[in-house]
């Protein structure tokens, strides 16, 4: 039965929170009963308003406050969500065609790995928004729009899709941006207004053309409708501050350095966790070996009434050639032994021993 009904879920009952599970069954049995436009006075629940289609392919309608995680999580194309105030992290995650908005801020991974759709924020997104953003041609763009700044790190990754930064009153920041945006980044498009800094070297930054301002014009008027902003639309259109982020070619990316270099030419200052505890800088290996290793083998020729066969299984498939034969007897080279277990593994006879190390 479909009668397009509109219907007010308030997630308090008996002031007692009901878990995300029942909000969710909740909105699964409505549509099922043809509910089409759903107010949820939310309680931190998760995922409101993701992966959802209605009877016949009708509009879903999502008016939401105080939601948790993940608003729009793998949200559908003929969805629709608005979030009266700010929303945590994972807003529109993996966003499949939903158009979210948000008035107010979000939390970290806004948009991340979003394939289509568009998201519209009326506030700031924090660290990793964008990040993964993808785009099959076969769909429409996903397209990200955010009236202040990111967080660090952001737009990581993105292969694909459109963000546009406006910067508005972040004009005095030193990036709005944050700190190392578009790492790794191989595809799509970041505008920006404003300023930037410690951009990734595999981007460049340019001006825009006639089809980049064309493409902002009339998406401007969209995005500032859906906020409640069209009064500072003059502002915003200003195009001299505004330029673009795309990544380089690939044949024009430096090729691959040394961890060493890039540890001490190219990582955060101070590291990653600088402000915690001091980086020492040096390279560790990533399985240890020797005194540092957290298992020890050792070989006896007997054991439990069995004699070595000599089969050399433990010699041939030891992944570091550690164990090497000395007078009929097995040795282990300590600077080369990871402690992986193999000898142990395929010995027929059961004659090598791994322990776990006390340091």
């Amino acid at each position: 039965m479909t009668n397009n009904q509109k219907i007010f879920i308030d997630t308090l009952e008996n002031n007692a929170r009901i878990s995300t599970q029942e909000l969710l069954e909740k909105i699964y049995q409505e549509m099922k009963q043809g509910t089409v436009e759903f107010e949820i006075n939310a309680s931190g629940q998760h995922n409101i308003g993701g992966c959802l289609w209605a009877n016949d392919n009708l509009p879903l309608k999502f008016i939401v406050k105080n939601p948790g995680q993940r608003v729009g999580s793998m949200g559908m194309k003929n969805t629709y969500i608005e979030v009266i105030g700010s929303a945590p992290a994972d807003v529109g995650w993996l966003n499949s065609g939903a158009e979210i908005v948000v008035k107010g801020d979000c939390g970290d991974t806004t948009a991340h790995c979003a394939a289509s759709g568009k998201i519209f924020i009326s506030g700031e997104v924090g660290t990793r928004s964008g990040a993964l953003m993808k785009n099959d041609p076969s769909y429409s763009s996903p397209e990200l729009w955010v009236l202040k700044k990111t967080g660090s790190f952001s737009f990581e990754f993105m292969g694909g899709g459109i963000a546009v930064i406006c910067g508005y009153e972040c004009e005095n920041l030193p990036s709005v941006l944050g700190e190392r945006s578009c790492i790794g980044m191989v595809g799509g498009i970041v505008y920006f207004r404003g300023k930037v800094s410690n951009l990734d070297k595999t981007v460049d930054t340019c001006e825009l053309n006639e089809d980049d301002k064309k493409f902002l014009l009339n998406g401007m008027k969209e995005f500032l409708s859906k906020i409640d902003k069209p009064e500072i639309f003059d502002k915003l259109t200003d195009f001299s501050e505004w330029k673009k982020i795309a990544a380089k070619p690939y044949q024009t990316k430096s090729k691959t350095v040394a961890i060493k270099d890039f540890r001490e030419n190219q990582w955060v200052e101070g590291g990653i966790f600088g402000c915690l505890i001091e980086d020492d800088l040096n390279v560790y290996n990533l399985i240890e070996t020797g005194e540092t290793k957290l298992k020890a083998s050792s070989w006896q020729k007997e054991k439990n009434g069995k004699k070595c066969v000599n089969c050399d299984f433990c010699i041939n498939n030891c992944p570091t050639n550690a164990i090497y034969k000395e007078n009929d007897d097995f040795k282990i080279k300590a600077d080369k032994c990871i402690g992986c277990g193999i000898c142990k593994g395929v010995c027929p006879v059961n004659l090598w021993d791994i322990e776990y190390k006390i340091i």
